[in-house]
């Protein structure tokens, strides 16, 4: 049985259907680290306006395969550009590119009559919708927070140039929800993660199928057994418990954390020419989302 999507979701669907009549350009926001399965699926393709891709957290990803997804979205017939919010010149990149796009006026089709262009900002949860508004209007103009889930009002927000954004709360769709063990090793979609130890164990294992391994200190020296590596990653941190034993626990957050954060170096876990749909083949059904 499927889990029913929680309403500010649906709302932020709705929202989608309620304003395309209006926007002139789609930006879609997707994780540099995992650019295809962290968007819906032809769901650019199904609205029908020009768009634009943006691979955020691109300082967090390899830039050699960060170039081989634009260059495959680029053949896909789609505009990509890599995206660093805090850096400015990747950010002016990106306003320049929205901005052609927004007064570019498909074939067949008349120009609106109004003056300003108006761009709408898509994407899944914390993927980094308003850290990207802040960057492009050059001020706080919409909330941010280190934690999926946040964005869940709807708002306009007037940037220079006759241009307008709307800032829509991260829509899921049942294919990203399966996903959603992956997706949180990128700080993305919520969900339950007391089992550190388990989620530490999925990294490992993507990270072995995508041949990035070796950005885990010592795991090949383990053999890439993973209970060996865990324990001897806790003693070389000094993380003990009291008697002296590995703490287990803590190794397998700071392994997370780290990846999260860049600590373990720039690594894409999604492959330009790999198999997506035998990438997430691994992820069990059940997995759980919560809201």
């Amino acid at each position: 049985m499927k889990k029913e999507l929680p309403g500010h979701i649906k709302k932020a669907f709705k929202s989608i259907d309620h304003f395309l009549p209006v926007v002139d350009l789609v930006v879609e926001l997707v994780d540099a680290r995992m650019p295809n399965g962290s968007r819906l699926k032809g769901f650019i393709n199904r609205l029908g306006k020009n768009s634009v891709i943006a691979l955020s957290k691109s300082d967090l990803a390899d830039d050699i395969e960060t170039r081989k997804w634009i260059d495959r979205f680029a053949a896909e017939g789609l505009t990509a550009v890599a995206l660093d919010c805090r850096d400015r010149h990747s950010v002016k990149r990106l306003t320049n590119l929205i901005k052609t796009a927004a007064f570019t006026v498909k074939p067949g089709s008349k120009p609106p009559a109004r003056k300003v262009r108006r761009a709408m900002i898509i994407g899944i949860p914390n993927v980094g919708k308003s850290t990207l508004i802040n960057s492009l209007a050059g001020r706080k103009a919409a909330r941010t927070a280190n934690m999926p889930g946040v964005t869940r009002s709807i708002q306009w927000i007037k940037l220079s140039g006759e241009l307008e954004l709307l800032d829509l709360p991260g829509i899921l769709d049942y294919g990203l929800l399966r996903r959603g063990d992956v997706l949180r090793l990128i700080n993305t979609v919520p969900g339950k993660d007391e089992d550190t130890w388990s989620q530490a164990k999925t990294l490992a294992q993507v990270l072995a199928l995508t041949g990035n391994q070796g950005i885990l200190p010592g795991y090949k020296e383990c053999g890439e057994s993973y209970d060996r590596f865990l324990e001897d990653y806790a003693r070389r941190m000094n993380f003990c418990i009291k008697g002296g034993s590995a703490d287990i626990e803590r190794a397998a957050t700071d392994i997370i954390r780290r990846f999260q954060s860049g600590g373990l170096g720039r690594v894409t876990i999604e492959k330009a020419d790999c198999d997506l749909d035998e990438f997430f083949d691994m992820q069990p059904e059940n997995s759980e989302v919560e809201f």
